[in-house]
C-alpha cells in the first residue's frame, strides 16, 4: 500500500497497516461533517495509533485514535491512510473489513479484462493450487493488509501444501531483521515459542493472522523472516520501492532457497510483491518481488493473487471487480478460469498465476463463518466479563502463551445489544477485557 505525502518520509520503513469490508461494502450511515486536521496533527495520531496497536491496545488505537484528532467517527476526516489505519485496527477486533469512503479509483481497468471476468467460470481455489504446486519449489500467495479473511485462507494453503514437502513459511509481517544473524535468532525465538508475540511483527496484532502462523508452526513450519530493518532507503517514493523490493527478494535467496536447499517454500506476502512482471507502482514500472525472485533463483513460482478480487481493495479500481466475481464464489473460494486457463485482471493482470475469489461473508451470531474454518469451535462469553453499561473489548488468550501474546480471537461486546460468541481452538484459555471509556458508534 502506498503513502500519501503525510506520512511518505516518516513512515518509509513500515509496511502500512491497513483498513477492511464485509459481505460487499457496507456504506456508512449518512456522514457528520468532515474536519480538516494540519498533517502534524494526523502523522501523530496515526504513528500513535500503530505504536498502540503494536503493544496489545486495540481499544486505544481505534477510539483513541478518533479522539486524538477530537472527533468521534472515522467519517468526520478525510485522510485515506488515517480511515485505513482505524478499519484495520477495527478489523482485528471484527474480522469484518470496512469500506474506506475516503479512498478514490486509482487505476483503470481495460473493457477487454472485465469482458473476461464476466465470462470466466469458478474452479475450487485448493484443489488448483495444490495441482500446480506439485511442479515448482516456491508458492507466492499475497494478501490484502485490509481484509483478515485472506489470513485464514493463508492458512487453508498452508496446510494443503503440507503433505507436498512444504516446509519453509516465509511472510512479510515477521519482525525485519537487521541482518542474517538477527533474523535467524528471531526465527528461533518464534519457533521456541510456537505463537506470536506483540513483538513478532505488526500486522500479527490480527489474532486471525497470529492463529494462521501458530498454527503452522504446528505444522512443522519452519519461519523466515526477509524484510530488512534499513534506514537508509531513498525519500524518492519510487526509488525506495525499488530497494524494498530487492531487499526482500536478496533475503528469500539467502534465508530460504539457500538456508534450506531441499525445502519447498511458502511466500506470504503483501499484494504487489507477488507481481512476476514489472507493474505499475509508485508513478512508473517497477519490477517486484516474486519476479526479481525468479531472475535470482532460476525457479518458477507458483504466484496467487487474493487481493485484487477482495470487496475492499487496497489499490482502487474504477469499477467494482468483486461484484463482478463474487458470483463464481458462491460456496467456496474458487480461482477463475475460462477454455482452460486462468484469468487474472486489475492491477496484477499477467503477472500472477491465479486469482482467488472468495464468497461473500456470512455472519452467524456475530461473527464470519468463514472462522470456524480455522479448526475452532463456538464459546459463549463468560458471564462475568460481559458490560453492565457501554462497550467493551473481550479477548481471549491460549493460556500456555506468555503475557505479550496475541489474542487468540477478540469480540466488541456492547450491553443492550446481542451477545457474540467466541470461536476459540481446543486449548485452556485466559481472559482480560478492554473498556471503552464511552460508546463511539
Amino acid at each position: 500500500m502506498r503513502y500519501r505525502p503525510i506520512i511518505a518520509v516518516a513512515l518509509s520503513v513500515l509496511a502500512s497497516p491497513a483498513s477492511t469490508m464485509a459481505s460487499g461494502p457496507q456504506q456508512p450511515a449518512p456522514t457528520p461533517p468532515v474536519k480538516r486536521f494540519d498533517s502534524d496533527s494526523l502523522l501523530n495520531a496515526y504513528k500513535q495509533s500503530i505504536n498502540d496497536a503494536s503493544h496489545g491496545r486495540y481499544v486505544d488505537a481505534s477510539y483513541g485514535l478518533l479522539r486524538k484528532l477530537g472527533i468521534e467517527r472515522v467519517e468526520e476526516t478525510a485522510d485515506p491512510d488515517v480511515v485505513d489505519q482505524w478499519a484495520q485496527v477495527m478489523s482485528t477486533m471484527t474480522g469484518v473489513p470496512t469500506f474506506n469512503t475516503a479512498k478514490g479509483p486509482d487505476f483503470h481497468v481495460p473493457e477487454d479484462q472485465i469482458s473476461e471476468l464476466r465470462l470466466s467460470s469458478g474452479v475450487p481455489a485448493i484443489q488448483e493450487i495444490v495441482r500446480r504446486a506439485r511442479h515448482t519449489r516456491i508458492v507466492i500467495l499475497d494478501e490484502n493488509h485490509l481484509d483478515p479473511r485472506g489470513r485464514a485462507f493463508g492458512l487453508e494453503v498452508a496446510r494443503a501444501l503440507r503433505p507436498l514437502g512444504y516446509t519453509v513459511l516465509a511472510a512479510e509481517a515477521l519482525k525485519r531483521a537487521a541482518d542474517d544473524d538477527d533474523a535467524r535468532q528471531k526465527m528461533a525465538q518464534l519457533t521456541a515459542d510456537g505463537y506470536s508475540r506483540q513483538s513478532s511483527g505488526y500486522y500479527l496484532d490480527d489474532p486471525v493472522f497470529a492463529d494462521f502462523i501458530r498454527q503452522s508452526l504446528a505444522l512443522g513450519y519452519r519461519p523466515v523472516t526477509y524484510e530488512k530493518i534499513r534506514t537508509d532507503y531513498s525519500t524518492d517514493a519510487k526509488v525506495a520501492q525499488e530497494q524494498r523490493e530487492q531487499d526482500q527478494a536478496d533475503n528469500i535467496v539467502t534465508r530460504a532457497v539457500r538456508a534450506y536447499p531441499d525445502a519447498k517454500i511458502l511466500i506470504y506476502a503483501g499484494e504487489h510483491h507477488a507481481a512476476e512482471r514489472p507493474i505499475a507502482a509508485e508513478g512508473g514500472t517497477l519490477p517486484m518481488m516474486a519476479g526479481l525472485l525468479k531472475r535470482a533463483t532460476g525457479i518458477d513460482p507458483l504466484t496467487i493473487d487474493q487481493a485484487g478480487l477482495s470487496p475492499v481493495p487496497m489499490n482502487r479500481p474504477d469499477i467494482d471487480l468483486h461484484k463482478i466475481a463474487a458470483p463464481k464464489a458462491a460456496r467456496q473460494s474458487v480461482v477463475l478460469m475460462r477454455h482452460g486457463r486462468p484469468v487474472t485482471v486489475g492491477l496484477l493482470a499477467g503477472s500472477v498465476d491465479l486469482q482467488v475469489v472468495h464468497p461473500p461473508v456470512r455472519m452467524t451470531k456475530g461473527r464470519p463463518v468463514w472462522l470456524a474454518g480455522m479448526a475452532r469451535h463456538r464459546a459463549s462469553i463468560p458471564a462475568t466479563l460481559l458490560p453492565s453499561s457501554g462497550t467493551r473489548l473481550v479477548q481471549a488468550f491460549i493460556s500456555s502463551g506468555g503475557e505479550d501474546a496475541i489474542p487468540v480471537d477478540q469480540v466488541l461486546v456492547t450491553q443492550g445489544k446481542p451477545v457474540p460468541t467466541l470461536l476459540l481452538p481446543k486449548a485452556r484459555v485466559r481472559y482480560a477485557v478492554q473498556n471503552l471509556p464511552e460508546i463511539v458508534e
